[in-house]
């Protein structure tokens, strides 16, 4: 029977051994003392968006924080524990992140760390479905009361003016009817809104061939239907060498929401006021930038834009929901949306969607 060292080392790769056989769907990660990976186990093809082999003789710190590794090492040393708990991100070589749920051990010898073992389950979805969770009751909190504040506004002020046309003479009734009007038109947009907003929040993402061209002529046309008068120049141009598959309801969504926000925040002072499109679509992409010379964005409000009711100015009406919807529908089909303003010259949005050219189906 071993004794002494050669007895210490056994039971070291025993416990060892151990940690990584209890759960063979986990990804099993063994560091020597100075942090650099000895040995990794998966049942997955890719670790961190490369294949497991090539992360041998690699610092665990190129995807665990140093401090973070010390401090586990510290808090196994400083109690009776043999093993702690945890969750990390980690991001991918692609840029994405992912969550883990961690189980870190030390290896033991002469009471000595000669390394760590980490056991690593996949927690991406559960805490996606987790921040989902948290991010909808916030944005119900939020919806709840600006729909309650949004909504009475204009009901208000049509009673008003109502009650103002019934006394006035009837060469004037014209006139408050036109007011009116107006006043309702504004609820009737209010609450297309909040219906575009609630049902792309509950759409399945779904695969299907789109004419970009046709879409976005289309999108164009019926906006500019309705502002007849107006002398906004449009300069469209799309192209592309294959065919586009994303969710059509998204991308329309989109389209509608940048062009319908360009032509509010229009520089009416300019005499050559202008909103161009250009759109190109490979085997990998879909890239729409969407171009104006209107009001521009102050550069302290740029980023937050895309927040939910969020207005940068009060030039024009809105209800402050275009561009979150359009940052959520492109998040929706991991796509990336950029902006570029400059106050008193104007604001390009840059929009990428991945084809699924390829694939049979979409998450």
């Amino acid at each position: 029977m071993p004794t002494g060292k050669g007895s210490e080392n056994m039971k070291w790769r025993e416990g060892m051994f151990k940690e990584l056989v209890e759960n063979p769907d986990d990804i099993s990660i063994v560091v020597d003392k100075n942090f650099q990976i000895r040995y990794i186990a998966s049942p997955l093809m890719y670790v961190f968006g490369v294949k497991p082999v090539s992360l041998l003789g690699r610092k665990i710190q190129d995807f665990i924080s140093s401090d973070l590794l010390s401090q586990w090492k510290r808090h196994l040393l400083a109690t009776a524990h043999t093993s702690l708990t945890d969750e990390i991100e980690v991001q991918k070589a692609d840029g994405r992140k992912m969550n883990f749920e961690v189980r870190v051990s030390t290896m033991l010898n002469r009471y000595a760390v000669q390394g760590l073992v980490l056991r690593l389950t996949n927690i991406t979805d559960k805490k996606k479905r987790e921040n989902d969770s948290i991010r909808s009751n916030h944005q119900l909190d939020q919806v709840i009361y600006k729909t309650t504040h949004d909504l009475k506004a204009p009901v208000w002020s049509a009673l008003g003016l109502i009650q103002i046309a019934q006394q006035s003479p009837d060469k004037e009734k014209d006139k408050y009817i036109g007011l009116i009007k107006k006043s309702l038109m504004k609820l009737d947009s209010f609450i297309e809104e909040m219906n575009t907003f609630f049902r792309i929040e509950r759409l399945t993402v779904q695969r299907e061939k789109i004419e970009l061209a046709k879409m976005v002529s289309d999108e164009v046309e019926n906006l500019r239907n309705l502002n007849p008068n107006d002398t906004i120049a449009f300069d469209v141009h799309v192209d592309g060498p294959v065919e586009l598959f994303s969710d059509r309801i998204r991308m329309r969504t989109i389209v509608t929401n940048m062009v319908s926000n360009a032509i509010k925040y229009r520089d009416s002072k300019k005499e050559n006021p202008f909103i161009k499109i250009v759109a190109r679509v490979d085997r990998k992409y879909c890239d729409i930038c969407f171009e104006d010379n209107g009001i521009g964005i102050e550069p302290v409000y740029q980023q937050k834009i895309f927040d939910l009711f969020f207005r940068a100015t009060d030039q024009a009406q809105g209800s402050g929901l275009g561009l979150f919807i359009v940052k959520d529908a492109i998040e929706r089909l991991q796509g990336t949306i950029e902006v570029k303003s400059t106050v008193g010259v104007g604001t390009s949005f840059s929009v990428r969607i991945p084809n699924q050219l390829h694939q049979s189906g979409m998450d």
